[in-house]
């Protein structure tokens, strides 16, 4: 059993209405034993018309999750996450600013490509799938090459989250290639990986990264592996984490990995 979800959104995203401490308590009642805050910290994103704000107010942020850490810590641990969104320019911002503050976890998500959100779909116009795909793994692998502060990639392949029907799936065929590249330069930096299990309710009927994403990334000699449900609504934390687990037994993993203070510790599933 997988009793830890390691990336949860709360309304300190710009992209969640969900309070933390119900959150917690949801945590709690499903029997979870840890839990990691993860909001977003995005910086230099084109917003177009999007009703939210881009950013994290951090002080307030944290303040809140020691708050619940103290509150709650008899009943289940809680990590000081956060989730950057990687781009390009931003390779010497981010180091600096995740210094001034004190965390367990850090994710790095390609969410962008050229300052545009893929959420919007922008990006994808007048492109084919396989053209997206190969655009998107290009990015991330200069991302991967040139960032150094964080603990775990997420979700690796979610570029085919969005954009419509047309641009589902990945063809790992053909992007092979590339995502070995980005997976041997992970495991050489002793970056992990996570399994995120939200493309279950984007009706991928998988996890990010795709199955065989995660298998090659053992085969090439990595170890450091975080699972999250991606919750940005309590209804949703640690859904589908029962596929993860079985998933890994099936590939006779028995390990996944927690962080404290950005140290890395391996837990048995």
């Amino acid at each position: 059993m997988i009793d830890r979800d390691y990336h949860l959104h709360t309304a300190f995203s710009n992209d969640s209405t969900q309070d933390m401490e119900e959150s917690v308590i949801r945590a709690i009642e499903l029997g979870l034993r840890e839990i990691a805050i993860t909001d977003h910290f995005e910086h230099d994103v084109e917003t177009f018309d999007f009703e939210g704000e881009y950013g994290l107010n951090r002080p307030a942020y944290i303040a809140k999750v020691r708050e619940m850490q103290e509150k709650y810590k008899n009943q289940i641990l809680i990590k000081l996450g956060v989730e950057i969104g990687a781009q390009p320019q931003l390779a010497d911002y981010y180091p600096g600013e995740l210094r001034r503050d004190p965390w367990d976890f850090i994710i790095a998500s390609c969410h962008t490509i050229d300052r545009i959100d893929l959420f919007f779909g922008k990006v994808q116009e007048g492109k084919t799938r396989d053209e997206m795909q190969d655009l998107y793994f290009r990015h991330v692998l200069e991302l991967v090459k040139n960032y150094d502060c964080f603990s775990v990639f997420g979700h690796l392949d979610y570029v085919t989250r969005y954009g419509g029907p047309q641009f589902r799936g990945l063809n790992y065929e053909r992007q092979f290639p590339v995502i070995d590249e980005i997976l041997k330069t992970l495991v050489a930096k002793g970056k992990g990986i996570e399994i995120n299990t939200s493309a279950f309710r984007y009706n991928e009927g998988r996890f990010y990264p795709h199955p065989d994403v995660v298998k090659r990334y053992f085969e090439l000699g990595g170890e450091i592996l975080t699972v999250g449900s991606d919750a940005h609504r309590k209804e949703d934390i640690a859904r589908d984490m029962d596929r993860v687990s079985d998933f890994l037994k099936g590939i006779g993993r028995k390990y996944i990995t927690v962080f404290e203070g950005l140290q890395a510790r391996f837990v048995r599933i």
